[in-house]
């Protein structure tokens, strides 16, 4: 038998369109494979017909139901009769980036290799490709088919037998040619959830380099003017004074070098920003409050450290130090114009706990459960419910840990946050 491709699809006669079904944009190529003429043209007469295809004239045409006459899918079909053309017409319709969705193939091809053999080769190109295996003859038993496919396939076949019959083959088509596109549509919408969220996960933490960069701005001129003061000092010192006051400004560069660098870990700038490494959260703390240093004085706000463990933890230390950051201008803005804000560091061995809390008015009981959710506010306009959402998910999905928010028992709110030492472990 000479090897030979073809492709068919409805003809409507009517260039006004044709009815394609609700789901029009979807991709509905199918590849059959088959080497008896007679089989051929039977898959053609059911995918393909040539007067089931009514035209689009009203809505009430299109909101007709499908029915065995009248499916609602407008198919692209691709009949191959032999093992070489198939995979040929398969690796064209990758390479032009229009895959099929599913086939229908039969399993006596050739006395070398079968249509398993064939599926299997495919799946190596193409895992989301659905198959329907078609034949007369029981020669294998389902496990053998799992097995020589792959356990992790057995979603993506199944099988009929000759002779079939109209409604199998639609229902087969139809039922694979929905499943690979609700599949590639929730694809892309979690992608475009993920997109979403890191855009809104940047706002959040530009909106906190933002409340931070008027202090960093602040000590810069502070350390700028000591500097200068100094300069402008040794020039009239003798050498012995004039080594001393250079000690003093090279002591003030240095501490311009450090905000910098905190303020570049803040924002995302640094090296290695995106990466997770060992670090002591004490040190991620301790950034926090170089680079909060004018707002909590500006605030009258005093710090306690409560408790402070040594250990290190294998962490995100820029995420850390935004979520920090964010706890930390959240606890302020609660307190108003003075306060105070316990800090601590527990380690238990597995786990460690980071506590922020304030000495504001706490929360409403009815409103805790609600404060973690996106857009939620307490702030009125001048809040964008972001900032405690985004924290949560920095540390339960990025660090596998777990974010909670309580009324202290004797004043103001307690951010509780546990992270896994190994930066592996899930918060049961």
């Amino acid at each position: 038998m000479k090897n030979t491709a073809k492709k068919l699809s409805p003809q409507t006669g009517d260039d006004s369109g044709a009815l394609i079904g609700v789901a029009h944009n979807w991709n509905k190529r199918i590849l059959v494979v088959d080497d008896e003429p007679g089989i051929c043209e039977s898959y053609a007469d059911i995918l393909a017909p040539k007067k089931n295809v009514l035209p689009l004239r009203s809505t009430r045409t299109l909101s007709r139901p499908p029915n065995e006459a009248d499916p609602g899918y407008e198919f692209e079909v691709t009949i191959c009769d032999s093992y070489d053309t198939a995979w040929e017409a398969f690796q064209k319709a990758q390479k032009d980036g229009r895959p099929f969705a599913m086939g229908f193939f039969d399993v006596m091809l050739g006395a070398e290799k079968d249509g398993y053999d064939l599926v299997k080769e495919m799946h190596n190109l193409n895992p989301d490709l659905y198959a329907v295996f078609v034949t007369a003859y029981n020669d294998r038993t389902i496990e053998s088919i799992n097995s020589h496919l792959g356990a992790k396939k057995v979603d993506r076949w199944d099988y009929l037998n000759k002779p079939f019959t109209q409604g199998e083959i639609l229902q087969k088509a139809r039922n694979f040619i929905t499943l690979w596109n609700l599949e590639k549509e929730g694809e892309l919408k979690t992608a475009q959830l993920a997109e979403a969220q890191a855009r809104l996960m940047e706002g959040e933490r530009m909106a906190s380099v933002a409340a931070v960069a008027r202090g960093v701005t602040h000590e810069f001129g502070n350390i700028l003017m000591q500097i200068m003061g100094k300069a402008d000092l040794c020039r009239k010192k003798e050498p012995q004074e004039m080594k001393a006051g250079l000690e003093r400004i090279l002591e003030a560069s240095q501490r311009a070098n450090e905000i910098l660098e905190k303020f570049k870990n803040l924002s995302g700038t640094g090296e290695g920003h995106n990466q997770k490494d060992w670090v002591f959260p004490h040190h991620v703390l301790d950034e926090a409050l170089d680079l909060l240093e004018h707002q909590l004085k500006t605030a009258n706000v005093k710090v306690t450290i409560i408790k402070r463990d040594l250990v290190k933890v294998r962490a995100n230390a820029t995420s850390l130090l935004q979520v920090l950051v964010n706890l930390s201008i959240n606890a302020v803005h609660a307190m108003g114009n003075s306060g105070q804000i316990d800090y601590a560091i527990v380690n238990d061995g597995k786990w460690v706990e980071l506590r922020v809390r304030d000495y504001g008015p706490g929360i409403k009981r009815e409103l805790l459960d609600k404060v973690l959710e996106p857009f939620f506010t307490t702030k009125g306009k001048k809040g964008t419910g972001l900032g405690l959402s985004i924290s949560r998910e920095i540390v339960e999905m990025e660090h596998r840990g777990q974010l909670k928010v309580v009324n202290h028992p004797v004043k103001g709110l307690e951010v509780i946050i546990r992270i896994p030492v190994d930066g592996e472990g899930q918060y049961g």
